[in-house]
């Protein structure tokens, strides 16, 4: 088995057709392009965020909030939203209900659904994020 630290293109087995296939499997944490809240020209911003791997249905990434710092209130239109509060304590309001949360904790956001998140502590919060457009909660199939 060859071991390797940055792979752009590894070689995999597409299982309906037994060809081999190259994808990209892997992205160091620290290639990665973080991008800032739009107007932000303040020290440093309250936010960063970054999507490590995207498709059409599905997007992966990460939020690193500044200490003391607001994730305004937002919503997303198209896409339920996983999260994973890696570090850090936050304060996370869905739809007006709020909910403290800790290191390990994860929750979803459904789509259309108002958000936003507080960091609570001193130190820097870091989240890992899952966007899907795949229905998830039961009201979101079609009937």
């Amino acid at each position: 088995m060859k071991k390797v630290q940055t792979v752009e293109n590894t070689p995999v087995v597409n299982p309906r057709t037994g060809e081999t296939v190259h994808a990209l499997l892997h992205r160091p944490f620290e290639c990665l392009r973080w991008s800032m809240p739009p107007n932000e020209v303040e020290r440093p911003p309250p936010y960063t965020v970054v999507k490590a791997f995207r498709s059409n249905s599905t997007s992966f990434g990460f939020v690193d909030i500044s200490p003391l710092s607001v994730k305004e209130t937002q919503y997303s239109p198209l896409d339920n939203l996983h999260y994973v509060l890696m570090k850090g304590h936050l304060e996370v309001v869905i739809q007006n209900t709020t909910f403290n949360f800790k290191s390990g904790d994860s929750w979803i956001v459904p789509l259309g659904a108002p958000f936003s998140f507080k960091n609570c502590s001193r130190s820097r919060a870091l989240l890992s994020f899952t966007a899907f457009k795949s229905p998830f909660f039961q009201y979101q199939f079609a009937e």
